[in-house]
């Protein structure tokens, strides 16, 4: 007797909380909802009445009866309520329109029983790999497949998830900002780069990367410099290039010749049946990889390479050419259209001066008699000026 009248006081309990709970959500924003080991049916049926809400429900009704929860939110609307209360207790739900459906069943079974919805997504920058990567693990219920070729994805879930996947790649597919490089490399002879003052075993400037590279900033006074040591002859531009490239993507200027040598080839028999020609790059190579960053600052990584072919070594196989190369590398940060100056890479050669008397070293053969040559070994130093540009998109 003393239990039924228990079990009674506890339902009185239930409902009374149940309906102070609905007076409290038929007003539409609530800031208080407190539920204490209530039925997750029980405490879903009063949040969608007082949300205006219609429920369907498929699968073990067992389950929604005996399932118990606890409930404590704030700040927070009746529909937003609902979908806490069904997410926290596994329960697979779908929404349309006013009415909820609600399915005890596995999420494939569920599924099924209300219609997986497809979508086709067009992308515009984002590639579909990387796409498909990104709603895979962030999102890992919903089935996606990539189209390389069309560049888009397929998407298969519940409507709900494929309107937050839509929402997510919304957000990231945006064009990456363009960056333009604006280069120039100059050769200039040792002496005249001490007179710009890049002296390199001083510590006026401060150090790159590398320990022999320097940056410093192109003053209008140095750039008339440069200038002018092209102007005499004593600097030569050895290229201007200009060049674009997306954010976070790598950009190559590469100068130079091509360097090709024979390599012996062998048949299955394993004799030398014939010659196949390789080639090396031989000369000046700038790798550049930009990120813009905020209020204008671009983050610059660079590699810099001047090589020569040092001599030719014979081998038994033939001869083959030995590279000399110096390189550095090197991150910076400067601000859009500002330029960056590198400098310390050295290289030795050699030059044929003549030395001719007035008017008789200049006669046909017998002028070589009143000549005088001599070889002088010269130093040289390649110059990189490079400046970034942020381009604006247009779409």
């Amino acid at each position: 007797m003393q239990t039924k009248k228990l079990k009674v006081i506890c339902a009185l309990i239930l409902g009374f909380t149940l309906l102070l709970s609905s007076m409290t959500l038929a007003a539409g924003k609530v800031s208080n909802i407190d539920f204490e080991d209530a039925s997750v049916i029980g405490v879903v049926k009063t949040l969608a009445r007082g949300a205006g809400l219609d429920l369907v429900l498929s699968g073990e009704q067992g389950a929604l009866q005996s399932k118990k929860t606890t409930v404590h939110l704030r700040d927070i609307t009746p529909e937003e309520a609902v979908e806490y209360v069904l997410k926290t207790n596994g329960f697979n739900y779908e929404r349309k329109g006013r009415v909820i459906l609600i399915s005890t069943l596995p999420q494939d079974l569920s599924q099924t029983a209300y219609g997986a919805e497809v979508k086709v997504v067009a992308l515009k920058s984002l590639s579909a790999q990387k796409g498909s990567e990104l709603i895979g693990k962030i999102m890992p219920s919903i089935s996606v497949q990539a189209g390389e070729k069309a560049n888009s994805l397929v998407l298969r879930g519940k409507s709900f998830e494929i309107a937050e996947a839509l929402e997510l790649l919304a957000g990231m597919d945006k064009p990456a900002p363009q960056v333009l490089i604006e280069g120039k490399i100059l050769e200039v002879t040792r002496s005249s780069s001490l007179r710009l003052g890049l002296d390199y075993n001083g510590g006026s400037f401060a150090f790159l990367t590398d320990k022999n590279t320097r940056k410093i900033s192109l003053a209008s006074d140095l750039s008339a410099t440069l200038n002018f040591l092209v102007a005499s002859g004593q600097a030569d531009i050895v290229a201007s290039p200009r060049i674009a490239t997306a954010d976070n993507h790598e950009a190559v200027i590469n100068v130079g010749t091509r360097v090709p040598y024979a390599v012996p080839t062998r048949d299955n028999s394993g004799l030398t049946s014939k010659w196949a020609v390789e080639y090396i790059d031989a000369g000046v190579k700038l790798k550049i990889l930009p990120k813009v960053g905020e209020e204008g600052l671009i983050t610059v990584e660079l590699q810099p390479e001047v090589s020569s072919v040092k001599e030719w070594r014979s081998t038994a196989a033939g001869e083959f050419p030995v590279i000399a190369a110096r390189n550095a590398q090197t991150t910076v940060q400067v601000r859009d259209g500002e330029t960056i100056v590198i400098g310390g890479l050295l290289s030795d050669g050699s030059r044929e001066n003549i030395v001719r008397l007035p008017v008789l070293g200049y006669l046909p053969i017998v002028g070589i008699f009143f000549q005088n040559k001599a070889e002088e070994k010269t130093k040289t130093e390649i110059i990189f000026l490079i400046t970034p540009h942020i381009m604006e998109n247009t779409k």
